[in-house]
């Protein structure tokens, strides 16, 4: 009898409970996204989708089209993110950039749906497996989540790669084809799905399934050389071997913190400290990683290579398989990562474009460990440490990114504005390439009737073609740095709730940068009122020129316009 009997008895009595309990965060991780994406793209979605769609459109013959299809953006192909954009055209006329993030969030949902079918057949209660939802579909990657270019990139090949190690892990003929077939497909969306090669040979050469491992090595070659044939430049990642010779051990620190990233509880702390817990974590994640890894391929070992592969897979042992193949992905994926992009600062072992692999990774061994010892007295001690920890990381995500997430939909919305009203907003710098290829794309895909800018405004735009006031008694304290200008007020305003924002204008543009003041963390949280202004102006993105600063309130108050004495200078 297993050893979870008498939780299934209490399983069945409180069945409704436990149900709404596993679906709790898939219900508000979908309202997050319904609620807090809008249709406007950001830097590089400019690049792989409008001009995307203009080149496609305008192609004047099949082999065009396709070279459209599969040519590389920066460092990777997104040939599915390009057929999703395609079918969205189709289906609509125009190109919306939240049912892009929407259909990346399906993927996300798929594999969620694969790690219930692998807990299935461990044959424990749904109690067990409420942690997995809860670690997965939670806010600390909401810069994956929640843009349309990471979204289509990092969900649709995570759910792509471990869909095809778990039919590759099957053993059956049938499943082999379609791994491979789901596999190429995973090498042209993102140069993350080439792992996959690695991660699939690992289970073949563990099933000794030797002719199938020829075949996918074979094939997985050809995948990786068309990959990179026509790539430009390695993007800058030959100094990352320069960096490696002299920091060795950073890039060792990196693997950890990277791993263990799961446990950033404190990303506003200084990196030495804020890494701390991160990397502790990833210390006890990689070791366990080892021992289960050790525990369940430690038999095979013990074989002739010469030995042909079982026919017949038991349900534990493709399980196994599984989990062997997708530990080697997360780790090809983090020995990557923290051999390329130490270089950029340690701060990115942590930034949120890749925090959905830490997730995973501890989602993998939770199930590793449920499907080791599903028949062992201990299996309770882990479905009661997986529910506490899995809440607890859910509840402090939701706490310490929820107020990001809500000021980055303002972010959108006024850099929207930038934008329209200034030719340079959504990502690029003033003068640079990349905010003529922006501009270009924008106003040709809004001149077609491709893509049109939100209708609704979070803020008053229309008082920026008035003179506004001139406010003797408004303070403003600037901090003038390389990159940026932090505008803060000093004299006391009325109380408001609504978005506001720094204004700074010259004779010929005026640009708006939202307050973070209403997003603080206890100002957000409590719904408190803000009497206060505080934006952070990007340098780079100004005209050259002598700007007036000033703030924009929400219309409720008059006058919403005020400018003070204080200006900035461009150079």
């Amino acid at each position: 009898m297993s050893a979870f009997s008498f939780s299934r008895h209490t399983t069945r009595q409180t069945s409704g409970f436990v149900t709404l309990l596993a679906v709790l965060p898939v219900v508000c991780f979908s309202l997050l996204i319904l609620n807090y994406t809008v249709n406007i793209p950001w830097m590089d979605d400019i690049d792989a989708f409008l001009s995307f769609l203009l080149g496609y459109t305008d192609a004047g013959s099949v082999g065009e089209k396709i070279d459209w299809l599969l040519r590389p953006n920066n460092e990777h192909r997104i040939l599915t993110a390009k057929l999703i954009t395609l079918s969205i055209y189709a289906i609509t006329g125009t190109i919306n950039f939240k049912a892009l993030i929407i259909s990346a969030f399906l993927f996300l949902l798929g594999l969620l749906f694969l790690f219930y079918r692998l807990f299935r057949a461990i044959n424990l209660p749904l109690l067990a497996f409420v942690p997995v939802p809860f670690l997965l579909l939670q806010p600390q990657h909401y810069l994956v989540s929640m843009w349309a270019i990471t979204g289509l990139q990092h969900e649709v090949v995570l759910f792509l790669a471990f869909t095809s190690l778990y039919l590759l892990a099957t053993g059956q003929r049938k499943a082999f084809s379609g791994a491979l077939a789901i596999q190429l497909l995973a090498s042209l969306s993102m140069s993350n799905g080439l792992f996959c090669w690695v991660a699939g040979a690992v289970v073949l050469a563990v099933q000794r399934n030797w002719t199938r491992l020829a075949l996918w090595l074979a094939l997985g070659a050809a995948a990786i050389i068309f990959y990179f044939h026509d790539f430009q430049s390695p993007q800058g990642n030959e100094s990352s071997f320069s960096f490696f010779q002299k920091y060795p051990y950073i890039v060792l620190a990196g693997f950890f913190t990277f791993t263990g990233a799961l446990f950033d509880f404190f990303p506003d702390a200084p990196i030495f400290q804020r890494s701390i817990l991160p990397t502790i974590w990833g210390l006890v994640l990689v070791p366990t990683m080892l021992l289960l890894l050790w525990q369940m391929n430690a038999p095979l070992f013990l074989r002739s290579f010469a030995q042909k592969p079982n026919r017949s897979v038991t349900p534990l042992q493709q399980r196994r398989y599984f989990f062997t193949g997708a530990y080697a992905f997360l780790m090809v994926n983090a020995l990557v990562v923290a051999f390329l992009r130490p270089r950029f600062g340690y701060e990115v072992m942590l930034v949120s474009n890749y925090m959905l692999y830490p997730a995973i990774l501890t989602i993998l061994i939770y199930l590793n460990l449920l499907s080791e010892y599903s028949t062992s007295p201990s299996v309770q001690r882990w479905v009661t440490l997986g529910l506490v920890l899995s809440l607890s990381v859910w509840g402090v995500w939701y706490v310490l990114r929820f107020p990001k997430v809500a000021h980055r939909e303002q972010m959108l919305l006024t850099q929207s504005f930038n934008q329209q009203r200034n030719g340079v907003g959504l990502g690029a710098s003033w003068g640079s390439p990349f905010a003529t290829l922006a501009a270009n794309a924008l106003n040709e895909t809004v001149r077609r009737g491709m893509y049109q800018y939100p209708a609704s405004h979070n803020l008053p735009y229309d008082q920026l073609s008035s003179a506004g006031t001139t406010d003797s008694v408004l303070g403003l304290q600037i901090q003038e740095g390389d990159y940026s200008t932090v505008v803060h007020t000093t004299s006391p305003l009325p109380a408001f709730r609504n978005p506001s924002a720094v204004v700074v204008q010259s004779a010929t543009h005026s640009y708006l940068f939202v307050s973070e003041a209403p997003y603080a963390l206890r100002t957000f949280w409590l719904r408190r009122p803000v009497a206060s202004v505080q934006g952070e102006i990007l340098n780079g993105m100004l005209a050259p020129g002598t700007y007036r600063t000033g703030i924009l309130l929400p219309e409720t108050i008059s006058p919403a316009l005020r400018f003070s004495a204080r200006q900035v200078t461009i150079p």
